[in-house]
């Protein structure tokens, strides 16, 4: 059988142990009373939505004096008293018991990323470190394990290994099995050692079969549309992280020296997450870490070869950088880097090249007095945008790396930051921490979306997802990102919500930045939740907010509510200053939170705005314009509108004002009274019906005509077209409009 071997790695988040729970081995009946414990560390699923196959692994440490060495000679799974993966090991590890003495102090330092406080080295009564002793010990930490790691890496024998084995969950679980069942797997490791010392080490995990991911609520799926669903994870950390034995051809990254615990390649993460019921993740490793471009070319060659028509990984980093301006507050790596370097990070995503950020030495996070390392957040996030991607602050509020540049943060209004990770790994914070800062910059005119990342170091955990909306051909690489950056996603662990505006007789998607054209009269919409719950119970709160506002405004709240349907409320459009409207629901320990719709008034000069009904060929029709509106000029404005129903006639209408009202199963966007132009046809392919059709006006040639008196220099303009479409249910189309004023 094969052996599957790794050398286990000190990587992970600054200061935190194994986000893993450690288990004490139960040593067997060749175990002297004497002997010191081994340690047996399962990194294996605790749950799953899909019964499948997942690559996993179990940490094995020994705690013997140095010069003793152990024998690793079987591991074996077994679930409900069956045996379901066995095999040899050939295995030699030294013990050092300084490894422990490390590990001690590391349980003793706060957590942000650990599922609970237990302690496998230090003794339970041992005081936390608190104050300035967390830095103290922190660099303590880092100096010994980095002293320790040199000695491994000149040839020392190791005290640890990971063992990397198959978990079969059709063997743990049965096919009439029903949701909420837990099995425990358990797993074994027989070992020998000097002067006839043996055992069997054990530890054993839970695991829960959760319900299967929840559909698109009915409500939400339209004529012609099938929209589904698909998860992901945008932070994820990987082998090429790792401070010793780091995935080939990544070198090992002594910057990651203060966490013990296992990591996995793209192959094993995307096993993992395909247990979760999640078919896509970003690769951020961290950006001092993957110090060549030749490294980080490995990881996209990876990431490929793990895309497919099921499942996408993608590859991207997480930048550190150089915080500018003001700080709100500081945190514990502005300590560690001795008050030389506040840095942040970031996801950088769909990104088409290394980035620099950091080096992968002892504490490489940091400046130094006479070296720069890391770049400014404004001056990576015009990399990343250069590159054609866009970049998402991880961990605003995080007590290690968090996002202290407050006042120098800019959003998607400056082509700077495009979102903020609001939950991260276990934590989510009802409307506070990380989803009040996000807040708080929207409040403060900041354009940005929400996302969500795991942030595992380790295996795959089930959190609140980024869940994309995408419609049939869009499950790719390219489409999954097109969907993130226009916010067409919700973050949820387990429950589906989806928010939209009702305006007119139009739905405005979620995500939508919709623009508000000059003197929008007053008009209300409609927040309209699509929602699926399942079985489960929860509660709905939909808020509102604006630019310059002190907080947000609850509009409404639901009852309990159960099974899937729609929960809205109207209010009044905001038409003087960005606005928006989203929301959130709660039920027990699942939580849900949409992106927004976005309202901007619009200052464009033409400008867009309005919503396009959707034609029968699924097409909403787009309209444009080329040139100047002007009085005098000999050169041509041509009002143009593309995917139109094919040879079908139709016609450019305008008025002096913007409307927002219901109107042939679409929104009428101009305000009476209203004028129309001279009829034309669509033309576009011949036979079959298409969104190949277009129509063009010159709009200077009737402002020159002098047919329309109000056509005078300095006049605004409001313009829509309408056309034939004898396959839809009112048997007509419309575009959406166009905003411009008259110029000399």
């Amino acid at each position: 059988m094969k052996n599957h071997l790794r050398s286990s790695a000190l990587i992970g988040p600054m200061l935190v142990l194994s986000a893993s729970i450690l288990v004490w081995a139960q040593v067997g009946e060749r175990q002297p009373a004497e002997a010191a414990e081994p340690v047996l560390i399962p990194f294996t699923p605790t749950q799953i939505r899909v019964v499948s196959t997942v690559e996993t692994a179990a940490f094995f440490h020994t705690p013997l004096d140095s010069e003793e060495t152990v024998r690793l000679e079987e591991l074996t799974v077994s679930s409900s008293g069956y045996v379901i993966h066995n095999e040899p090991l050939e295995v030699e590890l030294m013990g050092d018991p300084r490894f422990a003495e490390v590990s001690a102090l590391i349980e003793r330092m706060p957590h942000n990323h650990r599922p609970d406080d237990t302690r496998y080295f230090a003794a339970a009564d041992a005081p936390e470190f608190a104050g300035h002793e967390v830095v103290d010990i922190a660099r303590e930490v880092a100096v010994r394990l980095n002293a320790i790691e040199e000695e491994y890496a000149a040839g020392r024998m190791r005290p640890y290994i990971q063992l990397d084995f198959p978990l079969h969950m059709d063997q743990v679980f049965a096919p009439e099995d029903p949701v909420g069942s837990t099995r425990e797997v358990v797993i074994q490791v027989a070992w020998s050692g000097p002067n006839g010392l043996g055992g069997t080490s054990t530890t054993s995990r839970a695991v829960t079969l959760m319900a299967p991911p929840l559909s698109v609520p009915n409500s939400y799926q339209t004529s012609g549309t099938a929209t589904s669903i698909h998860a992901g994870d945008l932070h994820v950390h990987s082998c090429h992280g790792e401070a010793s034995g780091a995935c080939a051809p990544s070198g090992n990254c002594a910057a990651e020296s203060f966490q013990t615990s296992g990591s996995f390649s793209f192959a094993q993460l995307r096993s993992q997450y395909q247990a979760l019921g999640i078919d896509w993740f970003t690769a951020t490793d961290h950006s001092y870490c993957v110090n060549s471009s030749g490294e980080y070319n490995a990881i996209v060659a990876e990431c490929a070869a793990q895309t497919d028509g099921s499942f996408l990984v993608m590859p991207d980093l997480e930048l550190s950088s150089d915080e500018v301006g003001s700080q709100s507050g500081s945190d514990l790596a502005n300590a560690l880097c001795l008050g030389l370097t506040s840095a942040n990070h970031m996801g950088a995503h769909q990104i088409n090249a290394r980035i620099p950020g950091g080096e992968d030495g002892f504490l490489g996070f940091c400046d130094g007095l006479f070296s720069d390392v890391l770049n400014s957040f404004t001056s990576n996030i015009s990399t990343i945008r250069s590159q054609g991607g866009y970049p998402i602050a991880h961990h605003p509020t995080a007590g290690e790396f968090g996002w202290n540049s407050y006042d120098s943060t800019q959003g998607i209004e400056a082509n700077a930051l495009h979102g903020v990770e609001v939950w991260n790994g276990a934590t989510q914070s009802g409307q506070g921490g990380d989803v009040g800062r996000w807040i708080d910059w929207l409040l403060d005119g900041r354009l940005l979306y929400a996302y969500s990342g795991s942030d595992t170091h380790d295996e795959a955990t089930a959190f609140g997802s980024n869940n994309v909306l995408l419609e049939p051909g869009e499950f790719s690489v390219n489409g999954v990102h097109a969907a993130l950056r226009g916010g067409r996603h919700f973050i949820s662990n387990g429950h589906v919500l989806i928010m939209e505006a009702g305006l007119g007789g139009s739905s405005i998607p979620m995500g939508s930045m919709h623009p508000l054209p000059p003197h929008t009269g007053p008009t209300n919409y409609t927040a309209r939740v699509h929602y699926n719950f399942g079985a489960d119970t929860s509660t709905i709160s939909i808020f509102t907010g604006r630019a310059g506002d002190g907080s947000e405004s609850t509009l409404c709240q639901s009852g309990p509510l159960t099974g899937q349907g729609v929960f809205e409320c109207s209010t009044p459009l905001e038409t003087s200053v960005n606005s928006w409207v989203r929301a959130y629901s709660q039920g027990g320990s699942v939580t849900a939170y949409t992106n927004p719709v976005f309202f901007l008034p619009s200052s464009d000069d033409p400008g867009t705005y309005c919503t396009a009904k959707i034609n029968s060929s699924g097409c909403g029709a787009q309209i444009g314009s080329s040139g100047v509106a002007s009085a005098t000029s000999a050169l041509t404005f041509d009002i143009t509108a593309s995917e139109v129903v094919n040879n079908k006639n139709g016609i450019m209408f305008y008025g002096y004002a913007p409307a927002f009202n219901p109107f042939s199963d679409g929104t009428l966007c101009v305000s009476a009274p209203l004028t129309r132009t001279a009829p034309q046809n669509s033309a576009g392919n011949p036979v079959l019906p298409d969104c190949s059709g277009n129509f063009s006006y010159d709009f200077n040639a009737r402002i020159q005509s002098g047919i329309d008196g109000g056509l005078i220099p300095g006049a605004e303009i409001y313009g829509q077209y309408w056309y034939r479409d004898p396959m839809s249910g009112s048997g007509s189309g419309l575009s959406n409009a166009i905003y411009f004023s008259i110029g000399p």
